[in-house]
C-alpha cells in the first residue's frame, strides 16, 4: 500500500510539473518564429484576402452601375459583406501602415453623415475616387457610405430606386476602398524591400521600427487588447448606453453583430497564428509557460464569440429588445480583455528578453 501511495504521489507531482512549466526554463517556441508566422499567416494573408475581395466588390459595383437589376444589387451586397468580413478580421492588428497612413478612418468611419452626403450628391462635382480622397472627409468615403448606397436607410432599397448620381458615387466608393486596401496589402508585401513586413519580421535585428522582438510582440498583444476595448466600450457601449440605433456601426445592412464577431475572430487568428492556413501564434508562446493561461484565453475568446451569437436580433433592435444578451456579450469581451491585459501582456513583458 505504501508503494502505491508513493507511486501516486510521484504521478501527481509529474502532472503538476507538466501543467505548470518551470518559468525559468527557455521556451520551445522562439519569439522570432511567432513574429514571422503572425506576419505571414495572419496579417499578410488577411490583407491579401481583403484586397482580393475589395477588387471583386468594385467589379460588381461597375456591373450594377451598367445593369441595375435586383440580382446585381444582391450580388454587390454579398460582396460588401465578404469584404467587410476580411476588414473586420484585420482589426485585431491595427498597427503599421493601416494606422500611420490613416487607412482605418478613411474607409471605416461611422455614422454616415446624411447631410454632407446629400450635399455632395447635389453638387455638380464629378465624384471620382480622387475627388473622395481630396475632400478629406472620412465620413463621406469607405464602407459605410457604400453600405447606405446599397441598402438604403431602412435596409430595403430596390435597384429601381438608384439615381444616376448615386451610382456614380457608389462606383467611386468601391474604387476608393479597393485602392486603399490594395495599398495596405502592398505595404505588407514581403516581396517589397521597404515593406512593413520586413520591419516587423526583423524586429531586434535591423528593424528601424522595433528595437527588439519584445517590442513587436507587445505591439501584437496591445492590438488584441485594443480591439477588445473598441468593441465592448465603443462599438457596443455607445449606442447601447444612449439607446440610439443611429450610432450603430453597420446599421443599414444589419451586419454589426457579424462585424463584432469578426473582430473577436481577428484576436483568435493572431492568438493561434491562423487565417487561411495554420501557423505559429502567440498561443504557442503561452503554452510554453502556462497551459492554464492558454486554456483560459482560448475559452474566453470562444465565450465572447458565443455571447455575440446569442444576440439574435439586428444590433440596432437588440440594444432595446435584448439588453441582457448585449450585456452578456460586453461582459464576455471585457473578461477577455482583462485576461489579455492582466495576464498575457505581463507574461510577454517578463519572459521575452530579446
Amino acid at each position: 500500500m505504501n508503494k502505491i501511495k508513493t507511486l501516486f504521489a510521484i504521478f501527481s507531482l509529474s502532472v503538476v510539473i507538466f501543467s505548470c512549466k518551470d518559468e525559468d526554463e527557455e521556451p520551445k517556441t522562439a519569439s522570432s518564429a511567432i513574429i514571422s508566422s503572425v506576419s505571414t499567416n495572419v496579417i499578410v494573408a488577411t490583407y491579401n484576402d481583403l484586397s482580393t475581395k475589395a477588387a471583386s466588390l468594385e467589379a460588381s459595383l461597375i456591373t450594377l452601375n451598367a445593369t441595375t437589376t435586383q440580382s446585381n444589387l444582391e450580388a454587390s451586397r454579398q460582396l460588401w459583406k465578404e469584404t467587410r468580413q476580411a476588414w473586420e478580421q484585420s482589426e485585431g492588428f491595427l498597427f503599421g501602415p493601416v494606422a500611420t497612413e490613416d487607412v482605418d478612418p478613411s474607409i471605416d468611419t461611422w455614422p454616415v453623415n446624411y447631410s454632407d452626403m446629400n450635399h455632395l450628391l447635389d453638387t455638380s462635382a464629378q465624384i471620382t475616387p480622387e475627388y473622395l480622397a481630396s475632400i478629406n472627409q472620412d465620413a463621406l468615403r469607405g464602407f459605410h457610405p457604400l453600405e447606405y448606397m446599397l441598402w438604403g436607410q431602412d435596409g430595403n432599397k430596390l435597384a429601381s430606386e438608384f439615381t444616376a448620381r448615386q451610382k456614380e458615387y457608389m462606383v467611386a466608393l468601391g474604387t476608393y476602398i479597393k485602392t486603399r486596401t490594395a495599398h495596405v496589402a502592398d505595404r505588407w508585401n514581403a516581396n517589397n524591400t521597404d515593406s512593413y513586413n520586413h520591419q516587423f519580421e526583423k524586429a531586434g535585428n535591423g528593424s528601424t521600427v522595433y528595437a527588439s522582438r519584445k517590442d513587436a510582440l507587445l505591439e501584437v498583444v496591445n492590438a488584441m487588447i485594443g480591439i477588445c476595448g473598441e468593441v465592448a466600450d465603443g462599438k457596443i457601449e455607445e449606442p447601447f448606453s444612449a439607446q440610439d440605433p443611429t450610432l450603430e456601426e453597420s446599421p443599414f445592412s444589419g451586419n454589426s453583430i457579424t462585424d463584432f464577431t469578426n473582430n473577436m475572430k481577428s484576436i483568435q487568428n493572431v492568438y493561434t497564428g491562423t487565417y487561411s492556413t495554420d501557423g505559429v501564434g502567440v498561443q504557442d508562446f503561452v503554452k510554453d509557460y502556462n497551459l492554464s493561461l492558454d486554456a483560459e484565453i482560448t475559452q474566453k475568446i470562444a465565450a465572447a464569440i458565443t455571447a455575440l451569437g446569442n444576440v439574435t436580433l439586428p444590433f440596432g433592435q437588440a440594444i432595446i429588445a435584448q439588453p441582457q444578451q448585449i450585456l452578456a456579450a460586453q461582459t464576455a469581451i471585457r473578461d477577455l480583455n482583462t485576461t489579455l491585459e492582466g495576464r498575457l501582456l505581463p507574461l510577454i513583458q517578463q519572459k521575452v528578453t530579446d
